[in-house]
């Protein structure tokens, strides 16, 4: 039988995480002129997230699987929290990036761990795929009311009241997930052994491309839509905001509609196959100058929501191809390092492309590759899936 109060628990850390990663970019114009940051420091600020996860990833999910996920949750919750008050407090670049190195490291560990976590406390492999689901929703729904809230909170009591607020969030979760979520058991398999054997889990190379393909093109679109509304349109920076907010809102129904789908048995290769050619049409749409603003603008809105499934296919496929329970926290290591390779390197190439060729039109080509890419992963798992009788 589910536990559902310890799945809500598990999400409720979700959001605080999901709003730890949006926190940065609606502060960054008070932190430039408090600390007198540069561009390039305020990008640093904001990408030491992505970073940890390239180089931490898979390390944090061995972790994980060896000494316990609940035990590694709670200790994500604790240095998120830890982070914030530390960074809440400095007057300098040096400080505040070692704050947000912290925060990164508290991130992965338990962005890593709840999936193993939300896998333990479900009973039937239906109901596993419904709370899947809902995890997948962490970041659009965690990074949206972050978006959303914190021009309230930095205009009452500063971004530093902003860091604050959050880290009061990471430590009552840290609470409440200790009082609702069961204990998990200790790992049995050696640290090296959990590496070799996820790595030779084809499925899990599969997701963890996948996810890379993904986020390269749902993060650059969340990322680059302020810019190119403010610069090439015009919009007030708030409205662009609040688009850009709609834009990461609406992804959270395409999340748990594709948990209920999986749930009901569609096919997982079927259903991520599906979503790449939808979001590549969306593609074509968005980023052409054929179509008025507002169709475009519903073309990104249909993006986001249909791109959703993507993750809840993935979360849910994890318990699905991990050799044994013990190791699904290592294979949810190895699809968070694809993913925050995938945030680093694909608004970097649309920026590049943009910007060396003369217009956001061009990177179009990228986004249709990284459609593509997805797209081939859809088949390669939907055929790895049908040697796997009796699991879904």
């Amino acid at each position: 039988m589910t536990n559902w109060r310890a799945v809500w628990a598990i999400f409720a850390g979700g959001l605080v995480a999901g709003a730890y990663i949006t926190k940065v970019p609606p502060a960054l114009p008070a932190l430039r002129e408090e600390l007198g940051l540069t561009l390039v420091e305020s990008s640093f600020i904001a990408t030491m997230f992505n970073v940890m996860g390239m180089a931490v990833g898979m390390l944090a999910g061995v972790l994980c699987d060896r000494f316990g996920h609940k035990r590694l949750a709670l200790a994500g919750l604790a240095v998120m929290a830890a982070g914030g008050a530390l960074g809440a407090g400095v007057g300098r670049f040096a400080p505040l990036l070692a704050a947000r190195f912290l925060e990164g490291v508290g991130f992965i560990l338990f962005t890593v761990a709840a999936p193993a976590l939300m896998s333990a406390v479900t009973g039937s492999a239906r109901e596993r795929a419904k709370a899947l689901g809902l995890w997948s929703a962490y970041m659009p729904a965690g990074g949206s009311l972050a978006l959303l809230a914190a021009p309230l909170v930095i205009g009452a009591w500063g971004w530093r009241g902003l860091w604050i607020v959050l880290a009061v969030a990471a430590t009552a979760c840290m609470a409440l997930l200790a009082r609702a979520v069961p204990a998990s058991r200790l790992g049995q398999v050696s640290s090296l052994r959990l590496v070799l054997e996820s790595l030779a889990q084809k499925g899990n190379i599969v997701l963890s491309a996948l996810f890379a393909f993904y986020v390269a093109q749902w993060t650059s679109v969340m990322i680059w839509l302020p810019t190119f509304l403010i610069d090439e349109r015009a919009t007030a920076t708030t409205t662009a905001a609040l688009l850009t907010a709609l834009m990461v809102l609406v992804n959270v129904p395409g999340n748990l509609g594709g948990g209920w789908l999986i749930a009901r048995g569609v096919k997982r290769g079927t259903l991520v196959v599906t979503a790449c050619a939808v979001t590549a049409l969306c593609d074509v749409g968005m980023l052409t100058d054929l179509l008025p603003d507002a169709l475009r603008f519903a073309l990104v809105l249909a993006f986001s929501m249909v791109a959703g499934v993507i993750p809840a296919s993935i979360f849910s496929g994890l318990p699905v191809h991990a050799r044994t329970p013990q190791h699904i926290g290592t294979g949810n290591g190895m699809v968070m390092q694809a993913s925050q390779a995938g945030q680093f390197f694909g608004p970097l190439a649309l920026a590049w492309i943009a910007s060396r060729f003369g217009g956001w039109e061009l990177a179009l080509w990228a986004m249709l590759a990284f459609a593509a890419g997805g797209a081939l992963c859809g088949v390669a798992i939907g055929a790895i899936e049908k040697r796997l009788p009796g699991r879904s």
